[in-house]
């Protein structure tokens, strides 16, 4: 599972789409490399759509009349840094996800790492506040979809894990008008136009950003693929 577009580009690259998987509530396809095949869904961004894709693939739903359960559940994406120690690019296992009440799910899958993931439900713009957060929570990371994943699939009892790569370390601000923009994933070409002739800034940060997800993604699609034992050239 993956939130967006630009995370799972990289990884679909290499585990083409071949088939998709009708009535689910989000692009949802059946990928294949060498032999491996997985499901790949793209829920969008927050936790509201994560806990939708999720309501749909836990109820069992029928394809080719049969039901489909998935065996185990690996949710990958981007995460901002909550560590001075974490950099563009790196991939981090989540050991514990946890919730802004305090609320938290070991994950099962993949060999997990001491770090614990931090799920609020806005992203997390200032090297103040994320070094607020890491330090409150004792976290590593911080993202906006993890924490429900975590749960609802601990509560299925369905292996399942959580994959991140850094797109912005702690110490990197992110704009107030920035933020507003991205919020919600996907931005109209019009909207990104009239923002920033008004802003003209902006240009700067935004290439920034655009460098290191890209970064941020090819990284995480060589870690997941290696993680499924599909090494690219190999028969």
């Amino acid at each position: 599972m993956f939130a967006m577009r630009r995370e799972s580009a990289p990884f679909l690259r290499t585990f083409r789409p071949h088939r998709s998987f009708a009535g689910a509530p989000c692009w949802a396809r059946f990928c294949s490399s060498s032999g491996s095949n997985v499901l790949v869904t793209e829920t969008g961004i927050g936790q509201a759509n994560v806990a939708r894709a999720l309501d749909w693939l836990l109820a069992k739903p029928k394809f080719d009349g049969v039901e489909y359960r998935p065996r185990s559940i690996v949710f990958a994406g981007f995460a901002g840094a909550l560590r001075e120690n974490l950099h563009i690019g790196d991939v981090v296992s989540a050991g514990e996800v946890i919730d802004a009440r305090g609320e938290s799910t070991r994950t099962t899958w993949l060999p997990a790492t001491s770090a614990r993931l931090l799920t609020m439900d806005r992203m997390i713009a200032s090297p103040e506040e994320k070094r607020r957060l890491g330090a409150q929570y004792g976290a590593d990371i911080v993202d906006m979809e993890s924490a429900v994943f975590a749960a609802r699939c601990a509560q299925a009892g369905i292996p399942f894990g959580c994959v991140r790569a850094i797109s912005d370390e702690m110490a990197t601000p992110l704009s107030p008008k920035l933020v507003s923009l991205l919020s919600g994933g996907r931005v109209s070409p019009w909207r990104l136009v009239t923002a920033l002739a008004r802003r003209p800034s902006m240009v700067r940060e935004l290439l920034r950003l655009g460098r290191d997800t890209r970064r941020a993604a090819e990284q995480l699609g060589q870690s997941l693929i290696q993680s499924l034992g599909f090494s690219p050239g190999r028969d």
